[in-house]
């Protein structure tokens, strides 16, 4: 989101659209996977929206905590009997007093199922999450499925601890808006923007002194930003799957970045096939300035990334769990098979250790059959 200052109610760009439509397709498959399939029978499931806003759009009907109760509503309805979690509980977190006051009396207009609960809390992210974690305490220390969706307006207001103590939980995954233009700017403007504590707030730690580059021009320190908050995610316990989603604006410049954590790798499988929902291309970008205008090019073609698997383990035997983990933090595919597929075919593959019993046919690549890949240690020859 823009850091400008905006009236309780205000106009929607198309990329606010395209995010709370993720957001949706997210969660109908968040829920109703966690709701038939959670981690133990009777866990109750726990969405928080961080920066919930009013609710809704001068220019669109549903904001982000609308869009996840009709989610859950819809999840407990379509599974009826073969639900197996408890009751999902909803809990909105937004500061501002007039657009708490719009968001509740939007939420009373939703027709919900029965076990869903909603709240709203009239505090700061941090000190929402607190009380959040008192009412629900299990949601943040048990394998209770807990997603947090975090929208600031602006670099700052979801400090890293905060994300650090959610994703601490055995079941929790999250979605941040990372505003890396923000981060940009702060970076740029030094001591007239409280540089060192805000930055240090947003990553945990004194890292970006490191990581973002005085010299480099805007873009690329955009990016570095964005890298470094990944790798920081990655040092927390557990998390092993960590993916962004590209948002631009109407000059087709870099607004923010929407990142992904969780420590499973079927959450971003699905997040991916949510993503892909706004993104046909593949290439996990969405552009205001793009929005009516055709693809001119497909970025979902395996083999560049085909190239860029063999380049990183060529001469290697490579796990498929690992080459599996590389796909989904490293490309737009959910799995490794179309990449492996192009390898092969181009005769870049030693040899495929099977698991005991299993076949396969040349150009698979099945995981229940596959367990390592041996490389070649060749050059992939230019295309003529």
């Amino acid at each position: 989101m823009s850091s400008k200052k905006l009236t309780t109610i205000w106009k929607a760009e198309p990329h606010t659209i395209a995010k709370i439509d993720l957001l949706s397709a997210y969660l109908k498959a968040w829920f109703s996977i966690l709701g038939t399939k959670p981690p133990r029978r009777n866990a109750e499931l726990l969405y928080v929206d961080g920066f919930a806003g009013p609710g809704e759009y001068t220019n669109h009907p549903t904001g982000s905590p609308i869009v996840a109760l009709e989610a859950a509503t819809s999840a407990l309805n379509t599974h009826g009997a073969r639900w197996k979690a408890g009751d999902i509980y909803c809990a909105f977190v937004e500061l501002d007093p007039a657009r708490t006051e719009n968001l509740e009396r939007k939420l009373s207009t939703v027709e919900s199922h029965a076990r869903v609960h909603a709240s709203t809390y009239a505090a700061t992210f941090v000190d929402g999450l607190i009380a959040i974690k008192a009412a629900r305490p299990r949601s943040f220390s048990q394998a209770y499925p807990l997603f947090v969706f975090i929208d600031p307006f602006g670099a700052t207001g979801a400090p890293f601890t905060a994300v650090a103590e959610i994703l601490s939980s055995p079941s929790s995954e999250v979605l941040i808006n990372l505003d890396a233009d923000g981060i940009a700017r702060i970076f740029r403007a030094g001591d007239d923007a409280n540089r060192d504590i805000l930055l240090t707030k947003v990553f945990g730690d004194t890292s970006w002194q490191e990581s973002l580059s005085f010299n480099a021009d805007f873009v690329v320190q955009c990016r570095q930003a964005l890298e470094l908050y990944k790798r920081r995610l990655r040092t927390l316990p557990g998390i092993r799957y960590v993916f962004a989603f590209e948002m631009r604006g109407i000059k087709d410049s870099i607004n923010y970045f929407l990142v992904f954590a969780s420590g499973h790798p079927l959450g971003l499988e699905k997040m991916k096939e949510a993503m892909k929902s706004i993104d046909q291309s593949g290439a996990y970008t969405f552009c205001d300035a793009n929005v009516r205008q055709s693809l001119l090019f497909r970025f979902d073609d395996p083999e560049e990334f085909a190239r860029q698997l063999f380049e990183r383990h060529k001469g290697k035997r490579v796990p498929h769990d690992e080459l599996h983990d590389y796909a989904l933090n490293d490309t737009p595919f959910a799995n490794p098979k179309r990449m492996l597929k192009w390898i092969e075919e181009n005769d870049l593959i030693e040899s495929v250790e099977l698991l005991p019993g299993k076949t396969r046919r040349r150009g698979t690549f099945s995981e229940d059959a596959v367990r390592a890949i041996i490389f070649r240690q060749g050059v992939i020859h230019a295309q003529g």
